[in-house]
């Protein structure tokens, strides 16, 4: 059995900050001699594979027993994945399934046609992310954590309404009614955020999500990915008002801030009191993590927990760069030797940082 009530102490240090030897790491290493042949098969339907419950537990247990050694702050988890547009789909566009991802079919394509935003729990794509997440729950049994499905409120989830090019002209031609929307799914996210939450907590205490961070609170991640797409004005009218709210609404929140272009908005993130971290994602094709160091110099600066998946060769310049307070790392290596080894690293290379210092 996986202690995690130890492993949550380690996580209490780093949402205080107080993690003073070294960061934490998740890390991942295979296991020797995998036995794929064993690996579930997959249904038939493609819609199946994103929804088969008996199927997607079957699936993910074979992954948390048979091919994950968890090393450092790693820890079993799973959680219902029906793709980023699931936010949307319960405030009423439909999702349609790929082999490897799924997408919005908007339908919002007149805001004349507009009725607002309301919290419906007949909602089908509702009922199933509850079904499924109870699925998940049940077989659990406190064997691993049950996280929070992708929810993406604010002008993301009006992205899967309306598409992005719409949405992007919408700012100018119907700022009011994106205001009135924004928050009207924001109102939906509380709503469905709590039954997540009540639904994931009842066999261990913690909550986790795509993000891998465990938490003994309310957290979840914070995020608005179109912010890529407009400038800081826009972003301070159009972002911030539901942001605040929405990280007000949790006990703690990391941001995920995804891509160079949204670079431009790191200074109005460092400057909000009540979010506790943000994390890094420079992007597909980007430098490599350790030349990110004045980006994530001026995140601890502010005082945030960082968050940021690195390579293994990275992770020496992190350690010898960055105070180990406040940082969470992920990583995946290659054999259970290289994760000692890793590890090892951090803690001689944290200990010379704290000597020299």
């Amino acid at each position: 059995m996986f202690d995690f009530e130890k492993l949550a102490n380690q996580y209490k240090l780093l949402w205080n900050r107080e993690n003073h030897d070294r960061p934490l790491v998740t890390l991942f290493a295979p296991k020797d001699n995998i036995d794929w042949s064993a690996f579930p098969k997959a249904p038939e339907s493609l819609s199946a594979r994103w929804t088969d419950a008996e199927y997607l537990i079957r699936r993910h247990r074979f992954y948390m027993e048979k091919t994950t050694v968890y090393m450092g702050e790693a820890f079993p988890q799973t959680w219902v994945n029906l793709g980023p547009d699931i936010m949307g789909a319960i405030c009423g566009c439909e999702i349609e399934f790929g082999e490897d991802t799924s997408w919005a079919v908007h339908n919002l394509e007149d805001w004349a046609d507009f009725k607002g935003i309301r919290f419906d729990p007949a909602n089908k794509w509702y009922r199933m992310l509850c079904a499924l997440t109870e699925a998940f729950v049940e077989d659990s049994k406190g064997d691993y954590v049950v996280g929070i499905t992708d929810l993406h409120p604010g002008l993301d989830g009006l992205t899967s309404l309306r598409g992005p090019e719409n949405l992007c002209l919408d700012l100018f031609d119907e700022a009011e009614k994106v205001k009135e929307a924004n928050f009207q799914m924001l109102a939906v996210f509380k709503e469905v955020f709590e039954a997540q939450y009540k639904a994931v907590t009842k066999y261990l205490p913690y909550t986790t999500n795509w993000m891998n961070v465990l938490s003994a609170d309310r957290e979840y991640v914070t995020s608005c990915d179109f912010s890529c797409l407009i400038s800081k004005d826009m972003y301070s009218a159009f972002v911030l008002p539901e942001l605040l709210e929405e990280i007000l609404f949790l006990d703690s929140s990391i941001y995920h801030l995804d891509g160079v272009a949204a670079l431009t908005h790191l200074d109005a993130l460092c400057s909000i009191p009540a979010l506790k971290g943000i994390q890094w994602v420079p992007g597909s094709g980007q430098t490599p993590m350790r030349e990110w160091l004045d980006i994530l110099k001026k995140i601890q600066k502010s005082g945030k927990i960082i968050d940021i998946t690195v390579e293994p060769e990275d992770v020496a310049s992190i350690c010898e760069n960055l105070d180990p307070e406040g940082v969470m790392l992920h990583c995946t290596v290659r054999s259970e030797e290289e994760g000692r080894d890793l590890l090892d690293l951090m803690e001689r290379t944290c200990t010379n940082r704290r000597q020299n210092k």
